[in-house]
C-alpha cells in the first residue's frame, strides 16, 4: 500500500509545494520575493491529464524555464510520469506473483525523482536565487523520493 501512496507524493508535493522563492526589485514596489510552486514546471503535464489525454506530445511539454531552457521542467515533468505509473502498477503488484515487477518499477520511480531533484537544485544553485531559494516543496519531494526508492528496495527483498 506504501508504494502507492508515496509516488502520488512525490507528485503531490513537486505540484502543490513551493520550489523556489526569487528576490526581485522593482521602481513600484521596491524589494519582493515571489515564491513558485512546482505547477510552473510539471503544470502542463497535469492538465493534459486531467483532460484525459497522455501527458506526452508538444501540447503536454514543461513551459517552465529555468536559466533559458525548460531541461528542468522536462526532467522533472519525466520523473513525475514514471511516479505515476508506478502508482497505477502498486495497485496490481498487492498481488504476490506481481510484486517484484512493481518493487522494480516503484525503484525506478524513487531514483527518477531524485535525480530530478537534484537537477532541480544543482540548477537553482547556479542561478541568481542560489541555494537559499530552494524552498520546502523541493525538500519535501526530495524527501519522498527517497522513502520511494526505500520502498522500492524493500519490495524486491520480498517485503
Amino acid at each position: 500500500m506504501i508504494r502507492i501512496f508515496l509516488p502520488l507524493a512525490i507528485i503531490a508535493a513537486i505540484f502543490f509545494g513551493p520550489m523556489f522563492s526569487v528576490t526581485t526589485t522593482d521602481s513600484v514596489r521596491g524589494e519582493s520575493v515571489s515564491t513558485v510552486t512546482g505547477d510552473y514546471f510539471i503544470g502542463s503535464a497535469v492538465d493534459c491529464v486531467r483532460s484525459g489525454k497522455l501527458p506526452f506530445g508538444e501540447d503536454c511539454a514543461s513551459k517552465g524555464e529555468m536559466k533559458g531552457s525548460t531541461f528542468v521542467g522536462d526532467v522533472l515533468s519525466w520523473a513525475s510520469i514514471l511516479a505515476a505509473v508506478a502508482a497505477i502498477l502498486a495497485a496490481p503488484g498487492l498481488l504476490p506473483f506481481v510484486g517484484r515487477i512493481t518493487s522494480i518499477v516503484t525503484l525506478a520511480a524513487g531514483l527518477g525523482s531524485l535525480a530530478a531533484m537534484g537537477l532541480f537544485v544543482t540548477t537553482i544553485m547556479g542561478s541568481d536565487a542560489g541555494l537559499g531559494g530552494v524552498q520546502w516543496g523541493a525538500y519535501l519531494a526530495a524527501g519522498m523520493a527517497l522513502l520511494t526508492t526505500i520502498s522500492g528496495l524493500s519490495g524486491m527483498r520480498g517485503r
